[in-house]
């Protein structure tokens, strides 16, 4: 069995042109004025409806197209102008023989990709001002501007005051009212100590300078952040720890998983490929359209050049357009099947 038949009764996703003898379409840039102008684009997903995209395809870079997270999409219904699908030919195994793959095997494929996130930042969903546990900017993640803790307070070493969040505090003697009544279980007589007063209450110290009771002490917190917010810094805030990486990523539409590479193409430019779809006898296989030296070719249904001026825009793409291409010679691609070389007229 010789390698085309192979390809073309084991590969589980055919070509989607008919010109294409064996594998997937292909491109030869003669001369693309992209790869001059930088006119190239890589940053749209393929719509999800597309399964596959082969090298010679025509797709709008559709950025305005309408999904849930404001990312556009590549597709065949759009606006704009057609672009060339020209793909990185990605391809590592090799055949028993020894050699490589062929360039004919290469055709992205949606099953083959996963992407998951778009950007790693999404404008749409910027991070939030929020007040941190950390405390740094006068206020917690509750809103409260203090922390109150119930501690005990120890006499200070000079048996005078004691300090309390920084602040001292005189230790007076006080007489303690008698409690209770005197020959009764429980009564205590009255008697001296040494006492201190916070936030109007007064605690008493035991034989050892420790309160007899817990006190609780207020801390308020200090904000140590800028609030007016700084013009110069994008995406200010005054909660420092947001720098540390807490932000939302961008995913992919829903249903999207690749990324494909396309080139804007000008009047002028020439490349060879297979990428044509010519009518055939839904019986036999055979054409029932030649192809010649001469012939303009327009992009029809799926992006894929034919014979055939498409003006009436269905599910399977948009309507040609003003684009024109024309066969200027009939040739071969580098595995020996039929090929085209095509120049941009219009």
């Amino acid at each position: 069995m010789m390698f085309k038949d192979f390809l073309n009764s084991r590969l589980p996703v055919k070509s989607q042109a008919s010109y294409v003898e064996f594998g997937y379409g292909q491109v030869e840039p003669n001369h693309l004025s992209a790869q001059r102008t930088g006119q190239i684009y890589a940053q749209l997903p393929a719509a999800p409806s597309i399964d596959i995209l082969e090298q010679g395809q025509f797709v709008k870079y559709d950025y305005a197209a309408s999904n849930s997270n404001g990312v556009g999409l590549v597709d065949f219904t759009g606006p704009g102008e057609w672009m060339l699908v020209y793909n990185e030919i990605k391809l590592y195994r090799d055949h028993p023989d020894g050699s490589k793959q062929w360039d004919c095997e290469f055709a992205m494929l949606k099953d083959d990709y996963q992407a998951r996130i778009y950007s790693p930042y999404d404008s749409a969903n910027a991070e939030i001002e929020y007040k941190d546990w950390h405390r740094l900017n006068g206020t917690d993640e509750k809103g409260n501007t203090s922390l109150t803790l119930n501690q005990y307070v120890t006499l200070d070493v000079e048996g005078q005051t004691v300090t309390i969040n920084g602040d001292r505090y005189n230790v007076t003697e006080a007489t303690i009212p008698a409690q209770g009544t005197e020959g009764e279980d429980g009564y205590k007589p009255a008697y001296t100590a040494k006492v201190f007063s916070y936030k109007g209450t007064q605690y008493e110290l035991d034989e050892n300078g420790t309160s007899k009771t817990q006190v609780p002490v207020e801390y308020a917190y200090d904000d140590v952040t800028k609030d007016v917010e700084d013009i110069y810094e994008w995406g200010f805030t005054n909660d420092p720890w947001r720098r540390l990486g807490i932000y939302h990523e961008k995913k992919m539409p829903a249903g999207t998983s690749m990324v494909p590479r396309v080139l804007k193409t000008n009047v002028g430019d020439i490349y060879t490929t297979n990428t044509i779809n010519l009518a055939t006898n839904a019986n036999t296989g055979e054409f029932t359209e030649t192809l010649t030296v001469g012939d303009p070719l327009y992009v029809g249904d799926k992006g894929i050049l034919g014979k055939t001026k498409k003006t009436t825009a269905n599910a399977n793409g948009a309507v040609s357009g003003d684009m024109v291409w024309q066969v200027v010679k009939l040739y071969t691609m580098p595995d020996g099947q039929k090929g085209a070389k095509l120049m941009r007229i219009a």
